[in-house]
């Protein structure tokens, strides 16, 4: 099919395939979630692809076909950096968040099957070295944000429970506290922490494992504190990451409309985290 073709199904709702329709041009729209034509892989792949399973277009065997694809796809390349290889990472984490928003309204997975999920993806997080936002050219390449993303749809799932979350926490600060090098500067926290919210929302953990996890972000690795960071550059990175992040959590919770069972606590958890990260501004005169 040529580009007229798809643009039309993309921007036509009442155009959009049904029934065996579906299967034979999903193959297509699969192959592009790694172009670096951002038409191709955003406005038709992603887009297409989306709308197809919120609209049920796929049997629950299909989106467990499409889960094991997606997952496979997210170690092609794993490792690289600033390569193309990212695209198709990236964006089969945007298809799972689909199919993982798609089951929390339409429960079909078992427990075991959404569990697994979460530590693959887990695992990748921790793994993934390219950390680009926006490429000038193919366009967003965002493997942490739209991985944070698909963390929020699988914190909504009430297949998991206490354990998972904790682990989904985890796989957060994990990510957080990596020695990249890279500022994240393209809404990462802010995805990274909506994700948390929704686990904090959910009213399984409880006030230990909740300290235990705020307590990662105290201070670097192996030191007393965040105020000698600034002789490298990597704990530096990775103390702009974590500030924004818990910022970016306590805000959230601070003005949200759903806020969380005991959100009055947690935020006031994540206020003493954030003194004792502070390097000496909260004590100036």
């Amino acid at each position: 099919m040529d580009r007229t073709f798809w643009r039309v199904i993309a921007n036509d709702e009442n155009a959009l395939p049904q029934g065996e329709w579906v299967a034979e041009l999903a193959p297509e729209l699969l192959s592009w979630l790694g172009s670096t034509d951002a038409e191709l892989r955003d406005e038709f792949a992603y887009r297409i692809l989306a709308a197809w399973i919120e609209r049920a277009q796929f049997q629950p065997d299909q989106l467990r076909d499409l889960v094991r694809q997606m997952l496979d796809n997210l170690h092609a390349g794993l490792g690289e950096r600033d390569t193309d290889s990212v695209f198709l990472r990236s964006y089969s984490t945007l298809v799972l968040m689909e199919i993982v928003a798609y089951d929390n309204a339409h429960p079909f997975f078992e427990r075991a099957e959404v569990a697994g999920m979460l530590d693959q993806v887990l695992e990748y997080l921790r793994k993934e070295r390219d950390l680009r936002g926006f490429i000038d050219g193919p366009g967003w390449a965002h493997a942490v944000a739209h991985t944070a993303d698909l963390l929020m749809m699988l914190a909504r799932n009430l297949q998991l429970g206490t354990a998972e979350l904790e682990r989904l926490l985890d796989g957060i600060a994990d990510r957080l506290l990596e020695p990249s090098g890279v500022v994240f500067v393209q809404h990462e926290d802010e995805r990274l922490a909506y994700a948390a919210l929704n686990v904090l929302r959910r009213g399984l953990v409880g006030r230990t494992a909740r300290d235990r996890w705020l307590e990662r972000f105290v201070r670097p690795a192996g030191q007393e504190s965040w105020r000698s960071v600034h002789t490298s550059e990597i704990d530096s990175a990775i103390r702009a990451n974590v500030t924004s992040f818990v910022r970016s959590l306590y805000f959230q919770l601070l003005l949200t409309e759903s806020p969380p069972p005991d959100g009055d606590e947690h935020l006031a958890a994540l206020l003493a985290t954030l003194q004792s990260m502070d390097i000496g501004f909260f004590s100036l005169a």
